[in-house]
């Protein structure tokens, strides 16, 4: 269970949620123009993909206006490719993060899943199932011991990090996400039917192990995921928390059990509020006014 957030803190993310929920709407709103008039499944795929990209350049405006940009981190990371791959440290020892703050008992909680996973190896390659069975490399986990002498091992201890897949896998895995949501399009997806749920499922952890651009990738994938959800199932979502960080280290499996525990349905449609103890977790869309379904 979260503990309590620090009020500016929460303040914060209340106010990222409240401008997420707006761009989830805006989002949404594009998906409903484009598929108003989608006859054929590559059509489909390409309203996603504009919805997707809407929700990119509404990121990389708002770091250009300098709102909710990481230290250390410019505008331009948010529309700059990943490239070859990208690190990320999962151990919460390394780094300014404070003992016993939600955030470093998170991030304990993901190490110790993966070296559960490593079970004693330095590198596990997570590989993905796509829908229809193939199968593509995603992002590896690595375990880096630390330097042999105590010194040094004090400043330096062990370390858990993430690495993302390789570009070309990383496109497959964007464009199966694409795939698979607009396959819940065409289905008219019903919430209540398991196998669409997983299917959704699959389209986020696809989404999840496909990131494109250095910085920003979580919000971009959260908002769109949130318009996407609202699209095809006719019902917006809460998200679970950080579900980027369980696609890198959880695996499909085990992300799959995470959507299926913590994924909730907005119980009254027309709010976008964000409370603070749910500001961490997930946004709120709603269908703007004026369009149907």
């Amino acid at each position: 269970m979260m503990t309590s957030v620090d009020p500016a803190v929460a303040d914060q993310l209340r106010g990222f949620a409240a401008v997420q929920a707006a761009e989830a709407g805006a989002a949404l709103g594009v998906l409903d123009r484009d598929l108003a008039g989608a006859g054929s499944r590559a059509e489909r795929v390409a309203a996603f993909e504009a919805a997707y990209g809407h929700v990119a350049q509404w990121r990389y405006q708002l770091a250009v206006e300098g709102k909710w940009v990481r230290p250390g981190a410019s505008a331009e990371d948010v529309r700059a490719r990943i490239g070859h791959g990208m690190n990320y440290r999962l151990s919460p020892t390394v780094g300014p993060r404070q003992p016993g703050s939600p955030a470093f008992k998170y991030l304990t909680e993901l190490e110790r899943v993966a070296l559960d996973r490593l079970d004693g190896r330095h590198e596990l390659q997570n590989v993905v199932t796509l829908r229809d069975g193939s199968k593509v490399n995603g992002n590896i986990l690595h375990f880096v011991p630390a330097p042999g002498d105590e010194a040094t091992r004090r400043l330096f201890p062990d370390e858990v990090q993430t690495q993302t897949a390789g570009p070309e896998d990383r496109e497959v895995l964007r464009r199966a996400a694409f795939e698979t949501l607009a396959e819940l399009e065409e289905l008219k997806a019903d919430p209540a039917n398991p196998a669409h749920r997983r299917a959704f499922a699959d389209a986020a952890y696809f989404l999840v192990q496909g990131p494109e651009f250095k910085r920003g990738s979580d919000a971009i994938m959260r908002t769109f995921l949130v318009a996407a959800h609202a699209r095809v199932f006719d019902a917006a979502p809460v998200l679970p928390q950080a579900i980027d960080l369980d696609g890198m280290v959880r695996g499909q499996d085990g992300f799959h059990q995470v959507m299926r525990e913590q994924l909730r349905i907005v119980p009254e449609p027309g709010t976008a509020d964000v409370t603070a103890a749910n500001a961490t977790r997930a946004t709120k869309a709603t269908r703007p006014k004026g369009l149907s379904r």
